[in-house]
């Protein structure tokens, strides 16, 4: 239940979007930083506050996991959100990218991106 109504959510902010802010922060790009030793690589790409992300995580055995991600931006706060319930909240300042990854299960994670030309 909890993950539909987020889902109901993120719809409602990327449907009025458009309404809310002409220009906004651009994250469409290559972001690279890390997660317990592991290499995280995110594609995203923005239409307006509407964001979306393919996510790598690259882990040190060699093992990788893809993950997609949808979300919005809002005067460079950014909310992703994945299908099984983890969640992202965090800030755009230029090439940076910092917020908090909340799993499924409720663990907090820092998390630190840069774009990467």
């Amino acid at each position: 239940m909890r993950h539909r109504l987020l889902a109901v959510f993120f719809a409602c902010l990327v449907l009025l979007a458009p309404a809310l802010a002409a220009a906004e922060t651009d994250v469409a790009g290559v972001w690279r930083g890390s997660l317990y030793g592991s290499n995280l690589q995110a594609v995203v790409e923005q239409d307006g506050n509407a964001v979306k992300a393919q996510v790598v995580v690259s882990a040190l055995t060699g093992e990788t996991n893809v993950y997609h991600v949808v979300g919005a931006i809002f005067n460079g706060h950014l909310y992703m959100l994945h299908g099984s319930g983890h969640i992202f909240e965090g800030d755009a300042k230029g090439n940076e990218l910092t917020g908090v990854l909340t799993t499924k299960g409720g663990s907090k994670v820092e998390l630190r991106a840069v774009r990467t030309p």
